[in-house]
């Protein structure tokens, strides 16, 4: 009997073929009300045209239909470049170009052979990705301007510093090498330095463009990432803005600590189904976020604060080659004895490897012992402690990595008495569930 409906995979082309080249239509036609220019539907035909073509022309084995799809494409395509330069002179040629990409993003998708069981293979994911990105550069295009039209010698080198590491080096950096019998995590290490130069380069961008208030978002986003390598570098770039605004050097490095704790909590939720260990770590959660608070409104109340802006772009490095290349010495020495002493004892190994892991990445600790614990590795008990003790030390290690960037005491008193009396607080709470006062 003959199958009127079309697959699945027919449908799947034709509807991506359409919207790969609608996708990009669509800023034009924003951009140009008002002209008479090729817009959402001609993006989208033209770049169907190439998908029809393509899948027909492998379907049958005669290539001959997707060549006469080229022929019009180079038509439709040429027909606009003259148009652009000689009707409309000094418009550019930024539609043309885009138009053809369409059509070839159409012939992507058209080719695309997915494997059995999916729905779309590497040349649609292509397109689709292309597409998308096509049509972020076009929407911000006055803001991609603007940010070049600023953008300082100094900036542009680091960028492409930042690009390079990240692009060459990380094909050629091997994910472990053996140490005698140990298999280290080399690539682990290479990638912190990344995170590392990353959000000291996104921290210099946030104080240019939020001025003081930046370096907040820094302290924040960065404890996303790693907060020991944000509090390094937001150091850092606190004694080469001349050790001003100690008092919000101090709070950005809090709340590098209170994105390092909500960040640990996610990591509970995702890798504990039973959910008994975030149970256990919302006390700390909580006591974090209202200390962090209580210290925000007393710095806001500060009798020291001016309205002239503290720090100055002009006197810092977009990247600090320093902090990250510290930071990666300390990781690797502590990570080879956390691994050491895990290996070597049971339950109070692990304890051990949780106060030398916490002073290198809480973060890395607590999925460690949420994955042991899933597993039936450890028990509740030892997993509790084991994961608000690598916390604590995970707070308390700030006062190290600020004295390491500055011997100066203004700013290491602040930080000194931040992590104190927030650590203090998560010890007392790990006594109280020792001695068996809370449920």
């Amino acid at each position: 009997m003959q199958e009127l409906l079309p697959s699945a995979d027919l449908i799947v082309k034709t509807l991506l073929g359409f919207v790969v080249g609608a996708l990009i239509g669509l800023e034009r036609q924003k951009k140009m009300e008002g002209e008479r220019m090729v817009g959402v539907r001609s993006f989208g035909l033209h770049s169907l045209l190439g998908t029809l073509a393509a899948y027909s022309s492998q379907i049958i084995g005669d290539e001959s239909i997707l060549i006469y799809a080229v022929a019009i494409s180079v038509i439709l395509v040429s027909s606009q470049i003259y148009y652009k330069l000689f009707r409309t002179p000094g418009k550019g040629l930024t539609t043309p170009l885009v138009f053809a990409i369409s059509f070839v993003l159409g012939v992507l998708v058209g080719l695309d052979t997915p494997a059995p069981g999916q729905i779309l293979g590497t040349l649609g994911v292509l397109a689709m990705t292309v597409a998308f990105g096509v049509f972020v550069v076009l929407w911000f295009k006055d803001e991609l301007a603007h940010a070049v039209e600023v953008i300082s010698r100094d900036e542009m080198i680091s960028a492409v510093e930042l690009g390079v590491i990240i692009l060459f080096l990380w094909p050629l950096i091997p994910e472990t090498v053996m140490l005698g019998t140990i298999e280290y995590p080399l690539f682990t290490i290479y990638f912190l330095i990344v995170i590392l130069l990353a959000i000291s380069f996104a921290n210099y961008l946030l104080v240019k463009k939020y001025k003081d208030r930046g370096v907040y978002f820094f302290g924040f986003f960065g404890g996303l990432a790693n907060s020991e390598a944000a509090v390094s570098s937001v150091t850092d770039f606190y004694v080469s803005s001349e050790r001003k605004g100690s008092g919000m050097i101090s709070l950005s490095i809090i709340l590098a600590n209170v994105a390092m704790v909500v960040r640990n909590g996610f990591l509970l939720i995702i890798l504990d189904t039973s959910f008994r260990l975030i149970g256990l770590y919302l006390i700390p959660i909580v006591v974090i976020i209202v200390v962090s608070m209580i210290r925000i409104i007393l710095e806001e109340r500060s009798e020291d604060k001016t309205d002239e802006q503290m720090f100055d772009t002009k006197l810092v490095s977009p990247f600090e080659f320093g902090a990250a290349l510290r930071f990666a010495a300390i990781f690797a020495v502590v990570y080879l004895v956390q691994l050491f002493l895990t290996e070597t004892f049971s339950d109070i190994g692990v304890i051990v490897a949780a106060i030398i892991g916490g002073f290198v990445s809480a973060g890395a600790v607590v999925a460690s012992i949420a994955t042991l614990f899933f597993v039936g590795e450890v028990s509740v008990t030892v997993a509790a402690y084991a994961m608000i003790i690598a916390t604590t030390m995970s707070v308390l290690n700030k006062m190290f990595y600020v004295y390491l960037a500055d011997r100066e005491t203004k700013l290491l008193k602040k930080v000194a008495r931040d992590s104190v009396i927030i650590g203090g607080t998560f010890i007392f709470y790990l006594l109280m569930l020792s001695l068996g006062l809370l449920a």
